[in-house]
Protein backbone atom coordinates (compact mmCIF):
# COMPACT_ATOMS: atom_id res chain seq x y z
CA UNK A 1 0.00 0.00 0.00
CA UNK A 2 1.44 3.48 -0.91
CA UNK A 3 2.12 6.21 1.51
CA UNK A 4 -0.63 8.78 1.27
CA UNK A 5 0.22 11.54 2.85
CA UNK A 6 1.00 13.46 -0.16
CA UNK A 7 -3.21 13.30 -1.04
CA UNK A 8 -4.63 13.89 2.64
CA UNK A 9 -2.19 17.22 2.21
CA UNK A 10 -3.30 18.05 -0.90
CA UNK A 11 -6.88 17.20 0.12
CA UNK A 12 -6.60 19.48 3.08
CA UNK A 13 -5.04 22.52 1.60
CA UNK A 14 -7.40 22.42 -0.99
CA UNK A 15 -10.08 23.71 1.40
CA UNK A 16 -7.81 26.28 2.77
CA UNK A 17 -4.33 27.19 3.20
CA UNK A 18 -2.53 25.81 6.53
CA UNK A 19 0.75 25.02 8.26
CA UNK A 20 1.89 21.38 9.16
CA UNK A 21 0.78 22.20 13.07
CA UNK A 22 -2.71 22.99 11.44
CA UNK A 23 -2.88 19.63 8.89
CA UNK A 24 -1.90 17.95 11.59
CA UNK A 25 -4.37 19.42 14.32
CA UNK A 26 -7.15 18.61 11.19
CA UNK A 27 -5.70 15.22 10.71
CA UNK A 28 -6.27 14.18 14.76
CA UNK A 29 -9.43 15.76 14.93
CA UNK A 30 -11.78 15.02 12.05
CA UNK A 31 -10.21 11.21 10.77
CA UNK A 32 -9.16 10.01 13.79
CA UNK A 33 -11.17 7.50 13.58
CA UNK A 34 -10.30 6.25 9.44
CA UNK A 35 -6.74 7.97 9.41
CA UNK A 36 -3.34 9.06 10.98
CA UNK A 37 0.09 11.26 9.93
CA UNK A 38 2.62 11.64 12.47
CA UNK A 39 4.29 15.29 12.20
CA UNK A 40 7.26 13.00 10.69
CA UNK A 41 5.21 12.06 7.77
CA UNK A 42 3.78 15.63 7.83
CA UNK A 43 6.80 17.73 7.08
CA UNK A 44 9.23 15.92 5.14
CA UNK A 45 6.05 15.57 2.95
CA UNK A 46 5.68 19.44 2.53
CA UNK A 47 8.94 19.80 1.28
CA UNK A 48 8.69 17.29 -1.34
CA UNK A 49 5.39 18.78 -2.25
CA UNK A 50 6.60 22.22 -2.29
CA UNK A 51 9.86 21.09 -4.59
CA UNK A 52 7.12 19.73 -6.63
CA UNK A 53 5.43 22.17 -7.53
CA UNK A 54 2.28 20.64 -6.39
CA UNK A 55 2.00 23.56 -2.81
CA UNK A 56 3.94 26.78 -2.60
CA UNK A 57 4.66 28.40 0.83
CA UNK A 58 3.18 31.53 2.30
CA UNK A 59 5.22 32.70 5.51
CA UNK A 60 2.52 35.52 7.40
CA UNK A 61 2.96 37.15 10.55
CA UNK A 62 0.55 36.02 13.61
CA UNK A 63 1.00 37.47 17.19
CA UNK A 64 4.24 38.43 16.20
CA UNK A 65 5.98 35.16 14.90
CA UNK A 66 6.35 34.27 11.32
CA UNK A 67 3.91 31.27 10.50
CA UNK A 68 4.86 29.21 7.15
CA UNK A 69 1.46 27.87 5.35
CA UNK A 70 1.10 25.91 2.58
CA UNK A 71 -1.21 26.55 -0.25
CA UNK A 72 -1.96 24.00 -3.08
CA UNK A 73 -1.16 25.03 -6.89
CA UNK A 74 -3.07 24.27 -10.32
CA UNK A 75 -0.73 20.95 -10.56
CA UNK A 76 -1.58 20.36 -6.75
CA UNK A 77 -5.53 20.39 -7.47
CA UNK A 78 -4.54 18.08 -10.33
CA UNK A 79 -2.34 15.12 -8.67
CA UNK A 80 -5.99 15.37 -6.28
CA UNK A 81 -8.15 15.24 -9.16
CA UNK A 82 -6.21 11.82 -10.26
CA UNK A 83 -5.81 10.61 -6.86
CA UNK A 84 -9.53 10.77 -6.28
CA UNK A 85 -10.57 9.24 -10.14
CA UNK A 86 -8.66 6.11 -9.34
CA UNK A 87 -10.26 2.98 -7.13
CA UNK A 88 -9.64 2.79 -3.42
CA UNK A 89 -7.02 0.51 -2.04
CA UNK A 90 -8.20 -2.63 0.04
CA UNK A 91 -8.15 -1.14 3.60
CA UNK A 92 -6.08 -2.80 5.75
CA UNK A 93 -6.93 -2.91 9.93
CA UNK A 94 -5.04 -3.49 12.90
CA UNK A 95 -6.29 -3.45 16.38
CA UNK A 96 -4.04 -4.87 18.76
CA UNK A 97 -6.86 -5.72 21.31
CA UNK A 98 -7.61 -8.72 18.88
CA UNK A 99 -4.25 -9.75 18.45
CA UNK A 100 -3.73 -9.98 22.17
CA UNK A 101 -7.04 -11.43 22.89
CA UNK A 102 -6.04 -13.90 20.31
CA UNK A 103 -2.48 -15.12 21.94
CA UNK A 104 -4.05 -15.12 25.63
CA UNK A 105 -5.22 -18.07 27.73
CA UNK A 106 -8.02 -17.95 29.48
CA UNK A 107 -6.04 -17.24 33.04
CA UNK A 108 -5.50 -13.84 31.86
CA UNK A 109 -9.23 -12.12 31.42
CA UNK A 110 -9.18 -9.71 34.34
CA UNK A 111 -6.11 -8.51 32.29
CA UNK A 112 -8.48 -8.51 28.78
CA UNK A 113 -11.36 -7.07 30.92
CA UNK A 114 -9.18 -4.02 31.89
CA UNK A 115 -7.94 -3.61 28.19
CA UNK A 116 -11.35 -3.57 26.61
CA UNK A 117 -12.97 -1.12 29.04
CA UNK A 118 -9.82 1.26 27.89
CA UNK A 119 -10.53 0.53 24.69
CA UNK A 120 -14.33 1.20 24.98
CA UNK A 121 -14.15 4.19 26.87
CA UNK A 122 -11.72 5.56 23.80
CA UNK A 123 -14.46 4.47 21.79
CA UNK A 124 -17.04 5.88 23.78
CA UNK A 125 -15.57 9.28 23.64
CA UNK A 126 -14.76 8.82 19.41
CA UNK A 127 -18.53 8.36 19.17
CA UNK A 128 -19.46 11.76 21.02
CA UNK A 129 -17.08 13.86 18.90
CA UNK A 130 -18.22 11.89 15.65
CA UNK A 131 -21.86 13.29 16.58
CA UNK A 132 -21.05 16.80 17.62
CA UNK A 133 -19.08 17.08 14.10
CA UNK A 134 -22.12 15.90 12.34
CA UNK A 135 -24.41 18.18 14.07
CA UNK A 136 -22.24 21.23 13.82
CA UNK A 137 -22.03 19.77 10.34
CA UNK A 138 -25.58 19.82 9.40
CA UNK A 139 -26.12 23.28 10.88
CA UNK A 140 -23.36 25.39 9.17
CA UNK A 141 -23.64 25.98 5.42
CA UNK A 142 -22.20 23.88 2.68
CA UNK A 143 -19.11 26.15 0.48
CA UNK A 144 -18.31 23.10 -0.95
CA UNK A 145 -21.15 21.28 -1.68
CA UNK A 146 -19.93 17.93 -0.10
CA UNK A 147 -21.59 18.15 3.70
CA UNK A 148 -23.68 15.20 2.05
CA UNK A 149 -20.29 12.70 1.49
CA UNK A 150 -18.72 14.44 4.55
CA UNK A 151 -21.38 13.40 7.23
CA UNK A 152 -21.78 10.03 5.41
CA UNK A 153 -17.89 9.37 6.51
CA UNK A 154 -18.80 10.60 9.77
CA UNK A 155 -21.91 8.39 9.49
CA UNK A 156 -19.15 5.56 9.28
CA UNK A 157 -17.27 6.33 11.92
CA UNK A 158 -20.84 6.41 14.18
CA UNK A 159 -21.58 2.71 13.28
CA UNK A 160 -17.99 1.31 13.18
CA UNK A 161 -17.65 2.73 17.16
CA UNK A 162 -20.80 1.93 17.95
CA UNK A 163 -20.05 -1.73 16.62
CA UNK A 164 -17.12 -1.67 18.83
CA UNK A 165 -18.96 -0.58 21.84
CA UNK A 166 -21.69 -3.31 20.80
CA UNK A 167 -18.58 -5.44 20.82
CA UNK A 168 -16.91 -4.66 24.06
CA UNK A 169 -19.76 -5.24 25.78
CA UNK A 170 -20.54 -8.58 24.75
CA UNK A 171 -17.21 -9.50 25.23
CA UNK A 172 -17.38 -8.46 28.58
CA UNK A 173 -20.02 -10.33 29.50
CA UNK A 174 -18.76 -13.53 27.90
CA UNK A 175 -15.49 -13.23 29.77
CA UNK A 176 -17.40 -12.61 33.23
CA UNK A 177 -19.42 -15.48 32.71
CA UNK A 178 -16.11 -17.80 32.00
CA UNK A 179 -14.68 -16.35 34.69
CA UNK A 180 -18.04 -17.83 36.46
CA UNK A 181 -17.67 -21.17 35.11
CA UNK A 182 -14.14 -21.69 36.79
Amino acid sequence: MENKTHIVILGLLNEQPLSGYDIKKLIDLRFRFFWNESYGQIYPQLKKLEKAGLIKADNKEESGRSKQRYMITSDGREVLQQWLGMSPEKESVRIELLLKMYFTDQRSSSLLTDYIDTFQASHSQDLILLNLFKRELESIPDPHHNHQNIISVIEFGIKTNQAYLDWCSETITNLEKNDEQK
